[in-house]
Formats: structure tokens, sequence, C-alpha cells
């Protein structure tokens, strides 16, 4: 019986011993009467055993690939950039639409609608951007959505037939109608910050500039980023 307890408190020691690390604040055992003792100095573990763990070429491979974040950045002021998003603009679009849609006073199903290129808040309010013309054709689909006559004015007279398509949009002003016939137009102004953009969206009367629906939203800067990567240079040739 003696000899069964002593073999298992070696096989115990031995498990004990295993387990324990060169960060372990002890080794524990059991004496020959039964008792538990403690040690303050740690057991070292054998050079070779498997215990201790060492970096091979994997983990150098992977800390190449991860950055390492010097600190912490308020996103109100440093902004916010999502690795991933499910947000896209015509989201916006779509909100941007119903609120419109939702404040809108003395409008009908008949009254016809066009909607125009939102420009940058300016001195000539004359300069559009990728944001804004995007967000403008979005609108013509949202607004039609929510039963509005919609008057797509880039409309030519005739369809343009060439060897790269077939064309019927135009944005010169000599393959356009002269006359339009619009009861009113949809608008708006952006206004740019280094978080992001501010449209400032409404629909105003072509009879007397009376302003039917109005509404805002904000367009985080990543979304806008995004546009922009897509955006080709044209240089124009001689």
């Amino acid at each position: 019986m003696k000899r069964l307890i002593a073999l298992l408190a070696m096989g115990l020691t031995v498990n004990l011993t295993a387990c324990t690390s060169t960060e372990s604040i002890g080794s524990f055992w059991l004496s020959d009467d039964g008792e538990i003792s403690h040690s303050a100095e740690p057991v070292p573990v054998p050079r070779g055993s498997g215990l201790v763990y060492s970096p091979d070429s994997r983990d150098r491979e992977y800390q190449q690939h991860v950055a390492v974040d010097p600190g912490y950045r308020d996103p109100l002021h440093q902004g916010f950039s999502p690795s991933q998003t499910h947000k896209r603009l015509n989201d916006y679009a779509s909100q941007l639409a119903m609120e419109l849609m939702d404040n809108a006073t003395r409008l009908t199903q008949q009254d016809m609608v066009g909607v125009t290129s939102f420009v940058r808040l300016n001195e000539s309010l004359g300069d559009s951007t990728v944001l804004g013309n995007q967000l403008s054709e979005y609108l013509i689909a949202e607004l039609q959505d929510f039963g509005l006559a919609i008057v797509d004015f880039k409309m030519a007279g005739g369809v343009t037939i060439t060897p790269y398509g077939d064309f019927v949009l135009s944005r010169k002003a000599n393959a356009l109608a002269k006359q339009v016939s619009m009861d009113h137009v949809v608008t708006g102004t952006i206004i740019e910050d280094d978080r992001g953009v501010r449209i400032n969206a409404r629909i105003v009367s072509m009879q007397n500039k009376q302003v039917v629906a109005s509404a805002n939203i904000y367009i985080p800067a990543f979304i806008v980023t995004d546009l922009n990567k897509g955006l080709t240079v044209q240089v124009p040739v001689e």
C-alpha cells in the first residue's frame, strides 16, 4: 500500500513539474507524509522539450502583414475608415429621397420633376464632383419609386449611332431640346470637411422658386474616397 502511494506521488510530481513554465511562480510536489510542499523557485524547462514556445518563419511572415496601431485615434478628428462596409452611395440616395418625400408640400404625382447635379457650396455654385453627379443619377430612380414624374432633360433629339454604341443621352447644348417642360427641379449643395460630406437637397418650384421639400444627410469620407478611386482622368486628344 505504501509503495502504491509513493508511486502515485511520484507520478503527480512529474505531471506538475511538466506543466510549469519559465513564467510560473514556483513548483509543487507531495512530500513523504502526503503534505503538499511549495518552492518559490520555478522549475527550469529543459531545452528542446517543446514546453517553451519559440516563433518560426510563419510568425515572422504574419507580423510583416500586421500594421501596428501607434495609439488611439479619435474618429471625431481623424475620421473613420473601415476595411469593409456594406453601405453604398445608393443607400444614402434612398435615405435622402425618403426624407425629401416625407416633408414634401404642394407636390403631386402629376408634377414634372427634373434632377440636377449637386454642386459645391462656393461662390460659383457650378462646381460638381463625382459624388454630386452620381448622387443625382441615383435620385432619379429613387424618386420615381415614390411616384414622381421624372423628366430626363439630357435626352437628345434622336439616337446617335456610332461604331462604339448607340447613344441618346448628351451634354451638348445643341443636341438637346431648347425647351423642357418641368414644374419642379431637384438640386442641392455639397459641403466638405475632413470627416465627410454634408448634402443639402431640396425640390424647388420652377415657377415661383418656392422650396417644396428639403432634406440633408451626411456621407462619411470613406464612401467618397471609394468613388474617387474609380475616377479616370481623360486627356483630350489634340
